[in-house]
Protein backbone atom coordinates (compact mmCIF):
# COMPACT_ATOMS: atom_id res chain seq x y z
CA UNK A 1 0.00 0.00 0.00
CA UNK A 2 2.85 2.75 1.11
CA UNK A 3 4.41 1.53 -2.30
CA UNK A 4 1.61 2.25 -4.21
CA UNK A 5 1.12 5.45 -2.61
CA UNK A 6 4.85 6.61 -3.28
CA UNK A 7 4.42 5.51 -6.77
CA UNK A 8 1.51 7.62 -7.11
CA UNK A 9 3.54 10.67 -5.50
CA UNK A 10 6.56 10.11 -7.94
CA UNK A 11 3.94 10.06 -11.19
CA UNK A 12 2.11 12.67 -9.96
CA UNK A 13 5.48 14.59 -9.67
CA UNK A 14 6.71 13.44 -13.28
CA UNK A 15 3.03 14.63 -14.89
CA UNK A 16 3.58 18.54 -12.99
CA UNK A 17 7.52 18.64 -14.18
CA UNK A 18 6.34 17.45 -17.73
CA UNK A 19 3.53 20.29 -17.38
CA UNK A 20 5.69 23.22 -16.56
CA UNK A 21 7.95 22.20 -19.65
CA UNK A 22 5.28 22.57 -21.73
CA UNK A 23 4.47 25.62 -20.53
CA UNK A 24 7.98 26.85 -20.12
CA UNK A 25 8.00 25.67 -23.65
CA UNK A 26 5.01 27.42 -24.69
CA UNK A 27 5.79 30.85 -23.08
CA UNK A 28 9.11 30.84 -24.75
CA UNK A 29 7.26 30.58 -28.12
CA UNK A 30 5.29 32.83 -27.44
CA UNK A 31 7.79 35.53 -26.18
CA UNK A 32 9.53 34.63 -29.43
CA UNK A 33 6.30 35.58 -31.29
CA UNK A 34 5.58 38.64 -30.11
CA UNK A 35 9.32 40.31 -30.07
CA UNK A 36 9.31 39.26 -33.37
CA UNK A 37 6.27 41.23 -34.26
CA UNK A 38 3.70 38.61 -33.70
CA UNK A 39 0.78 38.50 -36.03
CA UNK A 40 2.43 41.90 -37.35
CA UNK A 41 4.67 39.93 -39.84
CA UNK A 42 5.39 42.02 -43.15
CA UNK A 43 3.45 41.65 -46.55
CA UNK A 44 4.47 42.16 -50.13
CA UNK A 45 1.64 41.98 -53.09
CA UNK A 46 1.63 43.18 -56.27
CA UNK A 47 -0.65 43.98 -58.27
CA UNK A 48 -0.47 42.49 -62.19
CA UNK A 49 1.44 44.23 -65.02
CA UNK A 50 -1.06 44.03 -67.29
CA UNK A 51 -3.97 45.67 -64.86
CA UNK A 52 -1.02 48.52 -64.83
CA UNK A 53 -1.61 48.65 -68.50
CA UNK A 54 -5.03 48.20 -69.42
CA UNK A 55 -5.56 50.84 -66.48
CA UNK A 56 -7.71 48.60 -64.43
CA UNK A 57 -8.62 49.61 -60.98
CA UNK A 58 -7.05 46.74 -58.96
CA UNK A 59 -6.74 46.34 -54.79
CA UNK A 60 -4.46 43.48 -53.51
CA UNK A 61 -6.62 43.03 -50.67
CA UNK A 62 -9.63 44.78 -49.07
CA UNK A 63 -8.12 46.31 -45.50
CA UNK A 64 -10.24 45.30 -41.89
CA UNK A 65 -10.97 47.85 -39.29
CA UNK A 66 -13.64 48.04 -36.98
CA UNK A 67 -15.77 50.75 -34.99
CA UNK A 68 -13.82 52.75 -32.46
CA UNK A 69 -16.38 52.87 -29.88
CA UNK A 70 -14.96 53.98 -26.54
CA UNK A 71 -17.93 54.35 -24.42
CA UNK A 72 -19.07 56.95 -21.99
CA UNK A 73 -16.67 58.83 -20.28
CA UNK A 74 -17.12 59.80 -16.62
CA UNK A 75 -14.76 62.80 -17.19
CA UNK A 76 -12.31 64.19 -19.95
CA UNK A 77 -9.04 62.04 -20.39
CA UNK A 78 -5.67 63.53 -20.08
CA UNK A 79 -5.08 65.22 -23.32
CA UNK A 80 -2.56 63.63 -26.02
CA UNK A 81 0.57 65.07 -27.11
CA UNK A 82 -0.37 64.56 -30.52
CA UNK A 83 -4.16 64.30 -30.78
CA UNK A 84 -4.64 66.82 -28.02
CA UNK A 85 -7.94 65.88 -26.57
CA UNK A 86 -8.99 62.85 -27.51
CA UNK A 87 -12.54 62.67 -27.83
CA UNK A 88 -12.42 60.17 -30.95
CA UNK A 89 -15.78 57.47 -30.92
CA UNK A 90 -16.35 58.48 -27.56
CA UNK A 91 -19.85 59.62 -25.90
CA UNK A 92 -19.03 63.13 -23.66
CA UNK A 93 -22.97 63.78 -23.32
CA UNK A 94 -22.94 63.65 -19.61
CA UNK A 95 -19.90 65.66 -18.97
CA UNK A 96 -20.22 69.83 -18.52
CA UNK A 97 -18.59 70.95 -20.84
CA UNK A 98 -19.52 74.95 -20.97
CA UNK A 99 -16.44 75.93 -18.60
CA UNK A 100 -13.56 74.17 -20.98
CA UNK A 101 -13.64 75.93 -23.61
CA UNK A 102 -9.67 76.73 -23.43
CA UNK A 103 -9.36 72.50 -23.39
CA UNK A 104 -11.62 72.20 -26.45
CA UNK A 105 -9.35 73.82 -28.69
CA UNK A 106 -6.80 71.55 -29.04
CA UNK A 107 -9.75 68.55 -29.54
CA UNK A 108 -9.69 65.99 -31.59
CA UNK A 109 -13.48 64.49 -32.69
CA UNK A 110 -15.16 62.67 -35.04
CA UNK A 111 -18.70 61.42 -36.29
CA UNK A 112 -19.14 59.07 -33.76
CA UNK A 113 -18.45 61.67 -30.92
CA UNK A 114 -21.96 62.02 -29.07
CA UNK A 115 -21.58 65.32 -27.32
CA UNK A 116 -23.66 67.01 -24.41
CA UNK A 117 -26.27 69.37 -25.90
CA UNK A 118 -25.05 72.72 -23.81
CA UNK A 119 -21.76 73.48 -25.23
CA UNK A 120 -19.29 76.55 -24.78
CA UNK A 121 -20.21 79.50 -26.27
CA UNK A 122 -18.86 78.97 -30.14
CA UNK A 123 -18.07 75.78 -29.71
CA UNK A 124 -20.31 73.96 -32.42
CA UNK A 125 -18.52 70.26 -33.62
CA UNK A 126 -21.12 70.46 -36.90
CA UNK A 127 -19.98 74.06 -37.72
CA UNK A 128 -15.96 73.10 -36.64
CA UNK A 129 -15.90 69.79 -39.08
CA UNK A 130 -17.51 71.44 -42.14
CA UNK A 131 -14.89 74.73 -42.11
CA UNK A 132 -12.23 71.96 -41.74
CA UNK A 133 -13.11 70.46 -44.59
CA UNK A 134 -12.03 73.61 -46.87
CA UNK A 135 -8.49 72.99 -48.26
CA UNK A 136 -7.78 76.58 -47.43
CA UNK A 137 -6.27 79.51 -49.46
CA UNK A 138 -9.26 80.00 -51.92
CA UNK A 139 -8.26 76.43 -53.56
CA UNK A 140 -12.21 75.91 -53.90
CA UNK A 141 -12.23 78.84 -56.12
CA UNK A 142 -9.76 77.25 -58.36
CA UNK A 143 -12.47 73.95 -58.02
CA UNK A 144 -14.90 76.29 -59.58
CA UNK A 145 -13.07 77.35 -62.19
CA UNK A 146 -12.46 73.50 -63.56
CA UNK A 147 -8.83 73.16 -61.92
CA UNK A 148 -9.21 70.04 -60.16
CA UNK A 149 -6.20 68.19 -60.94
CA UNK A 150 -8.04 66.35 -63.24
CA UNK A 151 -5.63 63.79 -65.64
CA UNK A 152 -2.88 64.03 -63.34
CA UNK A 153 -1.80 61.09 -61.17
CA UNK A 154 -0.36 60.92 -57.79
CA UNK A 155 0.85 58.19 -55.75
CA UNK A 156 0.94 57.80 -51.58
CA UNK A 157 2.93 55.71 -49.92
CA UNK A 158 1.43 55.47 -46.02
CA UNK A 159 -0.18 52.58 -43.80
CA UNK A 160 -2.69 50.23 -44.68
CA UNK A 161 -5.86 52.01 -45.95
CA UNK A 162 -9.84 51.36 -46.15
CA UNK A 163 -10.13 51.78 -49.44
CA UNK A 164 -14.12 52.77 -49.52
CA UNK A 165 -14.30 55.70 -47.91
CA UNK A 166 -16.60 57.47 -50.21
CA UNK A 167 -14.30 61.21 -49.66
CA UNK A 168 -11.79 58.96 -52.20
CA UNK A 169 -12.91 55.84 -53.59
CA UNK A 170 -13.04 56.81 -56.66
CA UNK A 171 -10.08 58.08 -57.12
CA UNK A 172 -8.24 55.14 -56.61
CA UNK A 173 -6.86 53.34 -58.87
CA UNK A 174 -4.16 50.88 -57.68
CA UNK A 175 -3.33 49.72 -53.75
CA UNK A 176 -0.27 47.44 -52.99
CA UNK A 177 1.31 46.15 -50.37
CA UNK A 178 5.48 46.50 -49.74
CA UNK A 179 6.82 45.27 -46.52
CA UNK A 180 3.44 46.26 -45.00
CA UNK A 181 3.07 44.77 -40.72
CA UNK A 182 -0.93 46.32 -40.47
CA UNK A 183 -3.49 44.12 -40.58
CA UNK A 184 -5.87 46.70 -40.32
CA UNK A 185 -6.81 49.68 -41.89
CA UNK A 186 -4.95 53.01 -40.25
CA UNK A 187 -5.62 56.30 -39.35
CA UNK A 188 -3.17 57.75 -41.25
CA UNK A 189 -3.72 56.66 -44.54
CA UNK A 190 -7.14 57.97 -45.05
CA UNK A 191 -6.29 61.10 -44.37
CA UNK A 192 -3.56 61.64 -46.40
CA UNK A 193 -5.40 60.64 -48.88
CA UNK A 194 -8.51 62.48 -48.63
CA UNK A 195 -6.33 65.65 -48.03
CA UNK A 196 -4.81 64.96 -51.20
CA UNK A 197 -7.48 63.91 -53.24
CA UNK A 198 -10.92 64.01 -51.26
CA UNK A 199 -14.23 64.60 -53.23
CA UNK A 200 -15.18 67.46 -50.14
CA UNK A 201 -11.75 67.88 -48.26
CA UNK A 202 -9.19 66.87 -50.94
CA UNK A 203 -6.80 70.18 -52.66
CA UNK A 204 -6.95 67.72 -56.01
CA UNK A 205 -10.26 66.00 -56.13
CA UNK A 206 -10.18 65.52 -59.75
CA UNK A 207 -6.80 63.68 -59.34
CA UNK A 208 -5.58 59.85 -59.14
CA UNK A 209 -4.31 57.93 -56.49
CA UNK A 210 -1.41 54.85 -56.82
CA UNK A 211 -0.99 53.65 -53.50
CA UNK A 212 1.62 51.57 -51.63
CA UNK A 213 0.70 50.42 -47.94
CA UNK A 214 4.37 50.34 -46.36
CA UNK A 215 5.70 50.33 -42.86
CA UNK A 216 9.39 51.24 -42.86
CA UNK A 217 10.77 49.18 -40.29
CA UNK A 218 10.63 45.69 -39.16
CA UNK A 219 8.46 44.54 -35.42
CA UNK A 220 10.31 43.20 -33.09
CA UNK A 221 11.05 43.48 -29.18
CA UNK A 222 7.06 45.19 -28.92
CA UNK A 223 8.43 48.10 -31.34
CA UNK A 224 9.02 48.98 -34.68
CA UNK A 225 12.86 49.03 -35.84
CA UNK A 226 13.19 51.52 -38.80
CA UNK A 227 14.46 50.67 -41.76
CA UNK A 228 14.20 53.41 -44.48
CA UNK A 229 14.98 50.82 -46.93
CA UNK A 230 11.17 49.35 -47.28
CA UNK A 231 10.95 53.90 -48.15
CA UNK A 232 13.12 53.70 -50.86
CA UNK A 233 11.76 50.21 -52.76
CA UNK A 234 8.59 51.93 -52.07
CA UNK A 235 10.01 54.73 -54.50
CA UNK A 236 11.14 52.28 -57.10
CA UNK A 237 8.19 50.29 -57.27
CA UNK A 238 6.52 53.28 -58.10
CA UNK A 239 8.76 54.43 -60.75
CA UNK A 240 8.23 50.78 -62.14
CA UNK A 241 5.21 50.94 -62.72
CA UNK A 242 4.95 54.26 -64.45
CA UNK A 243 7.02 52.61 -66.58
CA UNK A 244 3.89 50.60 -67.31
CA UNK A 245 1.46 53.34 -67.82
CA UNK A 246 0.94 55.42 -70.75
CA UNK A 247 2.02 58.87 -70.92
CA UNK A 248 -1.20 60.48 -69.71
CA UNK A 249 -1.94 58.00 -66.53
CA UNK A 250 1.87 58.45 -65.22
CA UNK A 251 2.63 59.39 -61.71
CA UNK A 252 3.93 62.63 -61.78
CA UNK A 253 4.13 63.25 -57.91
CA UNK A 254 5.09 60.64 -54.99
CA UNK A 255 3.27 61.76 -51.29
CA UNK A 256 5.08 60.41 -48.39
CA UNK A 257 4.45 61.91 -44.89
CA UNK A 258 7.64 60.69 -43.01
CA UNK A 259 10.85 62.12 -43.05
CA UNK A 260 14.59 60.75 -43.29
CA UNK A 261 17.84 62.47 -41.15
CA UNK A 262 20.28 59.09 -40.84
CA UNK A 263 18.05 56.16 -40.12
CA UNK A 264 19.22 53.28 -41.39
CA UNK A 265 18.11 53.52 -45.23
CA UNK A 266 18.09 57.36 -45.23
CA UNK A 267 20.74 57.60 -47.59
CA UNK A 268 19.21 55.12 -50.12
CA UNK A 269 15.81 57.18 -49.79
CA UNK A 270 17.95 60.57 -51.02
CA UNK A 271 18.98 57.97 -53.75
CA UNK A 272 15.85 56.91 -55.02
CA UNK A 273 14.52 60.16 -55.06
CA UNK A 274 17.24 61.75 -57.13
CA UNK A 275 16.22 58.39 -59.09
CA UNK A 276 12.46 59.86 -59.49
CA UNK A 277 13.53 63.44 -60.46
CA UNK A 278 15.42 61.95 -63.46
CA UNK A 279 12.20 60.15 -64.56
CA UNK A 280 10.73 63.56 -63.29
CA UNK A 281 8.51 62.44 -60.74
CA UNK A 282 8.18 64.92 -57.69
CA UNK A 283 8.88 63.13 -54.18
CA UNK A 284 7.33 65.32 -51.43
CA UNK A 285 7.94 64.03 -47.70
CA UNK A 286 8.82 65.90 -44.31
CA UNK A 287 12.39 66.36 -45.54
CA UNK A 288 12.75 67.81 -48.72
CA UNK A 289 15.86 69.65 -48.01
CA UNK A 290 18.38 67.47 -48.88
CA UNK A 291 16.64 67.29 -52.73
CA UNK A 292 14.97 69.64 -53.20
CA UNK A 293 16.55 72.80 -51.39
CA UNK A 294 13.44 74.01 -49.29
CA UNK A 295 11.92 73.47 -46.36
CA UNK A 296 8.09 72.40 -45.73
CA UNK A 297 6.25 73.50 -43.20
CA UNK A 298 2.35 73.61 -42.17
CA UNK A 299 0.65 76.93 -41.17
CA UNK A 300 -1.97 76.74 -37.75
CA UNK A 301 -5.19 78.50 -37.21
CA UNK A 302 -8.14 78.46 -34.82
CA UNK A 303 -10.97 76.11 -35.44
CA UNK A 304 -13.43 78.64 -36.88
CA UNK A 305 -11.39 80.79 -38.58
CA UNK A 306 -11.56 81.72 -42.29
CA UNK A 307 -9.05 78.91 -43.92
CA UNK A 308 -9.30 80.97 -47.26
CA UNK A 309 -8.18 83.75 -44.87
CA UNK A 310 -4.55 84.22 -45.32
CA UNK A 311 -3.88 86.42 -42.08
CA UNK A 312 -5.60 84.53 -39.58
CA UNK A 313 -2.88 81.93 -39.81
CA UNK A 314 0.56 81.65 -37.83
CA UNK A 315 3.49 78.84 -37.07
CA UNK A 316 1.58 75.12 -37.14
CA UNK A 317 0.45 74.15 -33.36
CA UNK A 318 3.21 71.85 -32.92
CA UNK A 319 6.22 74.14 -33.82
CA UNK A 320 5.02 77.88 -32.29
CA UNK A 321 7.25 77.56 -29.42
CA UNK A 322 10.24 77.21 -31.05
CA UNK A 323 9.24 79.88 -33.72
CA UNK A 324 8.46 82.33 -31.08
CA UNK A 325 11.36 81.22 -29.06
CA UNK A 326 14.14 81.72 -32.03
CA UNK A 327 14.49 78.09 -32.51
CA UNK A 328 14.04 78.51 -36.07
CA UNK A 329 16.36 81.17 -37.38
CA UNK A 330 16.57 80.62 -41.27
CA UNK A 331 13.22 81.34 -42.89
CA UNK A 332 14.39 82.27 -46.09
CA UNK A 333 14.08 78.72 -47.95
CA UNK A 334 10.72 77.93 -45.58
CA UNK A 335 7.38 77.23 -47.94
CA UNK A 336 4.19 77.27 -45.90
CA UNK A 337 0.94 75.45 -46.86
CA UNK A 338 -1.62 74.89 -44.32
CA UNK A 339 -1.68 72.13 -41.65
CA UNK A 340 -3.55 73.05 -38.37
CA UNK A 341 -7.91 72.94 -38.07
CA UNK A 342 -8.19 70.27 -40.60
CA UNK A 343 -11.24 67.72 -41.47
CA UNK A 344 -10.44 64.58 -43.00
CA UNK A 345 -11.52 61.15 -44.28
CA UNK A 346 -12.33 58.70 -40.88
CA UNK A 347 -10.41 54.61 -41.09
CA UNK A 348 -13.30 52.75 -39.51
CA UNK A 349 -16.11 54.02 -41.95
CA UNK A 350 -16.51 54.44 -45.41
CA UNK A 351 -18.28 58.01 -44.80
CA UNK A 352 -17.10 59.25 -41.47
CA UNK A 353 -14.94 61.97 -41.19
CA UNK A 354 -12.72 62.98 -38.38
CA UNK A 355 -11.42 66.88 -37.15
CA UNK A 356 -8.11 67.28 -35.42
CA UNK A 357 -7.48 71.23 -33.88
CA UNK A 358 -3.72 70.94 -34.48
CA UNK A 359 -1.82 68.80 -37.17
CA UNK A 360 1.26 67.60 -38.35
CA UNK A 361 3.65 67.70 -41.42
CA UNK A 362 1.97 64.96 -42.21
CA UNK A 363 -0.75 67.13 -43.65
CA UNK A 364 1.33 69.46 -45.32
CA UNK A 365 3.00 66.51 -47.77
CA UNK A 366 -0.38 65.80 -49.39
CA UNK A 367 -1.60 68.99 -49.39
CA UNK A 368 1.16 69.97 -51.45
CA UNK A 369 1.49 66.95 -53.52
CA UNK A 370 -1.98 68.30 -54.66
CA UNK A 371 -1.37 71.73 -55.26
CA UNK A 372 1.04 70.14 -57.50
CA UNK A 373 -1.35 68.45 -59.59
CA UNK A 374 -3.21 71.20 -59.92
CA UNK A 375 -0.37 73.23 -61.45
CA UNK A 376 0.32 70.10 -64.10
CA UNK A 377 -3.10 70.25 -65.18
CA UNK A 378 -2.77 74.36 -66.08
CA UNK A 379 0.97 73.26 -67.45
CA UNK A 380 1.48 69.55 -67.86
CA UNK A 381 4.93 70.03 -68.66
CA UNK A 382 6.16 71.98 -65.21
CA UNK A 383 9.28 70.34 -63.61
CA UNK A 384 9.16 70.06 -60.13
CA UNK A 385 11.77 72.90 -60.02
CA UNK A 386 9.73 74.91 -61.33
CA UNK A 387 7.04 74.54 -59.06
CA UNK A 388 9.24 75.19 -56.53
CA UNK A 389 10.77 78.49 -58.24
CA UNK A 390 7.32 80.11 -58.62
CA UNK A 391 5.71 78.63 -55.29
CA UNK A 392 8.29 80.77 -53.66
CA UNK A 393 8.49 84.09 -56.37
CA UNK A 394 4.55 84.23 -56.55
CA UNK A 395 4.54 83.61 -52.11
CA UNK A 396 3.94 86.06 -49.56
CA UNK A 397 5.84 86.69 -46.82
CA UNK A 398 3.76 87.15 -43.88
CA UNK A 399 4.85 88.79 -41.01
CA UNK A 400 2.71 88.36 -37.49
CA UNK A 401 2.39 90.16 -34.35
CA UNK A 402 2.84 88.19 -31.04
CA UNK A 403 2.91 89.17 -27.55
CA UNK A 404 3.94 92.87 -28.81
CA UNK A 405 6.72 91.57 -31.23
CA UNK A 406 6.79 91.43 -34.98
CA UNK A 407 7.83 87.65 -36.68
CA UNK A 408 8.26 87.06 -40.32
CA UNK A 409 7.41 83.46 -41.56
CA UNK A 410 8.51 81.91 -44.24
CA UNK A 411 6.67 82.14 -47.77
CA UNK A 412 3.33 81.18 -48.00
CA UNK A 413 1.97 79.83 -51.10
CA UNK A 414 0.03 81.49 -53.17
CA UNK A 415 -2.42 78.67 -55.22
CA UNK A 416 -4.02 81.40 -56.87
CA UNK A 417 -1.16 83.26 -57.96
CA UNK A 418 0.84 80.52 -59.00
CA UNK A 419 -1.12 78.80 -60.86
CA UNK A 420 -2.05 82.48 -62.72
CA UNK A 421 2.01 82.69 -63.60
CA UNK A 422 2.16 78.99 -65.36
Amino acid sequence: MFRSIIEMKHKKKKYIIILLVILLLSAGVYLTWYLTGGFLSAATMQIADEDYIEGNVRYVRREEYSSLSRGILPELPEPDENMGLDLRGTNVSGIDLTGESDILKRVTFDTHTVWPDDLPDGFSPEEIMENGKNPGFDIRELHKKGITGEGISIAIVDQALNPGHTEYADNLMSYELLHCSDNAAQMHGSAVTSIAVGKSCGVAPGAKIYYIASTFGTYGFGKMKMDLNYMADSIDRILEVNKLLPKERKIRVISISRGFTSEKGADEVRAAIERAKDAGVFVITTATEDNYGFSLMGLGKEQMTDPDDVSVYGPGHFWSDSFYNGGMTDSSRMLLVPMDARTYASWYDSDGYEFASSGGLSWSVPWLAGMYALCLQADNELTPEEFIEKAFETGTVQTIEYQGKQYELGTVIDPAALIEAL
